[in-house]
This record gives structure tokens, C-alpha cells and sequence, in this order.
């Protein structure tokens, strides 16, 4: 005789697939398994490898010579002035982007869970290339599940989830800034923007199975520590442009870019009033799973950006992978499928 069904579970007979509480129980076991897989990250060792990764990355970007070439005197100059440049007491607005219109209202909307979906929809209805945006997403083989369109921005919402439209809004708000204005190295910002936007996606993977409260968190430290990076850029060959007697050095701009990055990442942080947390994850010093989503998912999008480039294989993209972040089970696998 049958029993009666425990609320939120699901009762079948033998052969049929897993209840609903097998289901909890199984994703809360791949949670704790997560978990502890993370806690031996190391994120000093991380970030380490993926300064070097990136500094192969970028000489593509630069088209820089394998090994540097011992620097002119002019170039020299140069340097110190873009480290001047950056260091004043204030931003310099010719450099440092301003704070998109809508973060404040985004950040609200996450404060507020309850009011989330509602105070999102507000945001998506006010922009039709965002709603367009919300619109394909939603319909992409990603979420939609039948064959029926989806068709209004509430609907779209409902079936991405807020968190993915949170990341989607972070995504788009961001985007702009990296657009290449300059002539010279047009590559970079592209290169930047692209590493960036899988470096979220694994962010995003990584904290959905570590710490999914930090999903939004994850990708928006991720996009703020790519500001960095841009402003150095942005200030370097404005430097050279003032210059008569030298063309910009590909080599330079690569050491400042990593050099100075982080630390710009930070002002801009501090000057858009994020949360101290982000700012302190930016820095990637700390232990937490915030920094090390950070640091997983920059790691595993510039070896895939490396793969793209032809500057590796996958099977030693892989190799490097594995032997950085030591994750167990299929972690590794599907946050780098994200990044992919």
C-alpha cells in the first residue's frame, strides 16, 4: 500500500527515477564536496600563474616580442610619468570611468532579494537593447525548456533566474567602457573585454556550486578588476601620444598594464563606492571563497583565451589547470566548461 507523500517530496514506485529529496540530498552532497574541494585552493599559487599566463596573452595582444628588449631612455620617461600620473590623490576622469548609471540601482536590487525580480524588470524595461538582450538569453538552449517563445521581460526573468540576470545586467553595464577607442594596440581592449566576460562565467560557475550567495558578487568583482588594466592602458599611450621622440613600446605597456592593474582596479572600486568586501576580493590576497572565484575564473579564461590564440593546446591548458587549482570531482571540469 502506498503512503502518503512528505511535502516537497515525490513518491514513485521501484524503477522510477530519483525523489525530490534525493535530488536535495544529492546536490547537497556535491555542495559539501564543493566545499571542501575549495578550501585547498591555494590563492596565492593561482594568482602567481595567472600573472604569468596573462603576461603571455597580452604580448599577443601587443604583439610584443618573446623577450623584451632593454628599454630607451624615453621609455623610461614614460614610465614614470604614467606611475605619476596614476598615483595623484585623485582620479583623473580622462582615465577612470565614471560609474555607470545604472550600478547604483542594481546594487539596490540585490540589497533587496524580495524586491529583486520587480526592481530588475524596471531596469530591463528602460533599455531595449538590454530587453532585447534578456529576451535572446532567454531564449537560448540554455533555459528555454519547450517549444514556446518567450516573450515578455517578467517571463524572461522567471525562467533565467535573477541571479543570471544579474550577471547579464553587470555584463551589459560594463561593456562600454572597454569599447577600443585608441589606434594604437586595438587588440587589447578587445582581448581584455573577452577575457573578462568568460572570466565571470567561471566566476559565476565557481561560486554557484562553492558559494552561490556570491554569484552576483563573483562576476562583478570580476568586471571591476578588468577597469584596471583598461586605465593603465588608456594612460600609457596617452603618455606616449605627448611624446615627439618615442613610439609606444608594446613591452612597457604590458608591464604597467600588470603592475598597475590591480591597484587601479582598487581606487575604482573604493571611488564607486562598492562594498569593502569587493574591493578587499580585488586584491586577491585573501582566502575567502568571494576572492578565490575571482582568481579560479581569471585563471581558467585566460588559458582558454591561450587555447583561442593558438598559444596552447587544450590538453596543456588542462595539464596547467589541474595542476593549479587541484579541485576534485567534476568542479574543475564544469566551472572550465564555463569559461570555454
Amino acid at each position: 500500500m502506498q503512503g502518503r507523500a512528505v511535502p516537497g517530496t515525490l513518491v514513485r514506485n521501484p524503477g522510477q527515477g530519483p525523489t525530490a529529496a534525493g535530488d536535495d540530498a544529492s546536490r547537497r552532497n556535491e555542495h559539501a564536496a564543493s566545499v571542501a574541494s575549495a578550501a585547498g585552493l591555494d590563492t596565492a599559487k593561482i594568482v602567481a600563474a595567472s600573472a604569468a599566463l596573462s603576461e603571455r596573452l597580452w604580448r599577443v595582444a601587443f604583439a610584443a616580442p618573446p623577450m623584451p628588449d632593454a628599454y630607451a631612455e624615453a621609455d623610461l620617461r614614460v614610465r614614470d610619468q604614467v606611475i605619476a600620473l596614476l598615483g595623484g590623490s585623485r582620479l583623473n576622469p580622462k582615465f577612470f570611468p565614471r560609474r555607470p548609471t545604472l550600478m547604483p540601482q542594481l546594487m539596490y536590487a540585490v540589497q533587496d532579494p524580495q524586491a529583486a525580480t520587480e526592481r530588475l524588470a524596471r531596469i530591463v524595461a528602460h533599455d531595449p537593447v538590454l530587453a532585447a538582450d534578456v529576451l535572446r538569453l532567454a531564449n537560448s538552449s540554455r533555459f528555454r525548456t519547450t517549444s514556446q517563445p518567450i516573450e515578455t521581460i517578467p517571463r524572461a526573468i522567471v525562467v533565467m533566474g535573477v541571479d543570471a540576470l544579474r550577471g547579464l545586467l553587470a555584463v551589459a553595464m560594463m561593456q562600454p567602457v572597454f569599447r577600443a577607442s585608441r589606434n594604437n594596440f586595438p587588440r587589447f581592449p578587445r582581448m581584455l573585454w573577452e577575457r573578462t566576460e568568460r572570466a565571470a562565467r567561471a566566476a559565476d560557475a565557481f561560486a554557484l556550486r562553492v558559494r552561490p550567495e556570491d554569484r552576483f558578487e563573483s562576476q562583478l568583482a570580476t568586471l571591476l578588476s578588468a577597469l584596471g588594466p583598461l586605465v593603465v592602458y588608456a594612460a600609457t599611450l596617452e603618455v606616449y601620444a605627448q611624446r615627439a621622440d618615442s613610439r609606444p613600446n608594446p613591452s612597457l605597456c604590458i608591464e604597467l598594464t600588470s603592475t598597475l592593474g590591480t591597484p587601479m582596479a582598487m581606487r575604482i572600486a573604493h571611488d564607486w563606492e562598492t562594498s569593502p568586501r569587493l574591493a578587499a576580493v580585488i586584491d586577491r590576497s585573501s582566502q575567502e571563497p568571494l576572492a578565490q572565484a575571482l582568481c579560479v575564473g581569471e585563471l581558467l579564461a585566460t588559458l582558454s583565451m591561450l587555447e583561442l590564440q593558438h598559444v596552447m593546446t587544450s590538453d596543456e591548458a588542462l595539464k596547467i589547470a589541474s595542476s593549479n587549482l587541484n579541485l576534485e570531482g567534476d568542479l574543475l571540469e564544469s566551472v572550465r566548461a564555463r569559461a570555454a
